[in-house]
């Protein structure tokens, strides 16, 4: 018996087509929160992976920096201000903060001012190009820079640096927290992505925080152990 598919609008014989199953929605997830308290924070052991060398890389976040903060949290480091160390601060009061960078033994990059809410952040190297991008937008210039890093004793702290000082651990929230080995994922302006990040070609560390139950679960293609020193989960994201 003939049919007519509302769905394709054309007539057919047989059973009607069904309409297509809605896409189910992807997780948003939530973030992971420090206090600011120098024992709040995420650890990673010393790793080959994490050790970028003399070739591309990006770490990616978004990142909330809530009040009442330390003057010079880290966000991230592994090692501090030696010669093959990553590092990355945001300085100043709650009213005025200014984003750093510091690589190999000196402070190579310092942007303008920021404040407030959730914000996107980049810190590629392409060939010998260094470049940090706030909101898919290049701040600072770009630096040549051809480090081998490879830093074979520190871990590498989320929420503070290495050595988990009091002065340098962050109030706020951080979430989606990238590390992609060999691959320059951006090189120019991009547009921010609105979905949770996933583990690319040469991602060695990605902390999406989905759940309470996550917060220390490394969702890369070879997973770390990751340490939770007393961060906790909040539901804030910011993805819509």
């Amino acid at each position: 018996m003939p049919f007519f598919s509302s769905v394709e609008a054309s007539m057919g014989y047989g059973r009607p087509a069904r309409r297509p199953a809605a896409a189910a929605p992807v997780a948003t997830g939530g973030s992971m929160s420090f206090s600011g308290a120098s024992t709040a924070n995420l650890s990673i052991a010393n790793d080959i992976d994490l050790r970028m060398g003399t070739g591309d890389f990006t770490i990616e976040w978004w990142q909330n920096a809530q009040s009442g903060g330390n003057s010079f949290p880290r966000i991230f480091s592994i090692g501090s201000f030696a010669t093959q160390s990553i590092a990355v601060s945001q300085e100043g009061s709650d009213t005025s903060r200014s984003f750093y960078a510091w690589v190999s033994s000196g402070q190579l990059i310092q942007t303008a001012n920021y404040t407030g809410s959730w914000i996107h952040f980049a810190l590629c190297r392409s060939g010998t190009s260094l470049r940090v991008f706030r909101n898919g937008t290049q701040i600072g210039t770009t630096l040549t820079n051809s480090t081998n890093f490879n830093d074979t004793t520190n871990v590498l702290r989320i929420g503070n640096e290495s050595s988990a000082s009091s002065g340098a651990a962050f109030r706020g929230l951080i979430t989606n927290f990238r590390w992609v080995k060999g691959t320059a994922l951006y090189t120019a302006n991009f547009t921010v992505p609105t979905q949770p990040l996933t583990a690319v070609p040469n991602t060695r560390l990605l902390l999406l925080a989905t759940s309470a139950g996550t917060v220390s679960t490394d969702s890369s293609s070879a997973p770390k152990t990751v340490t939770n020193n007393n961060v906790t989960w909040s539901a804030s994201t910011p993805f819509a």
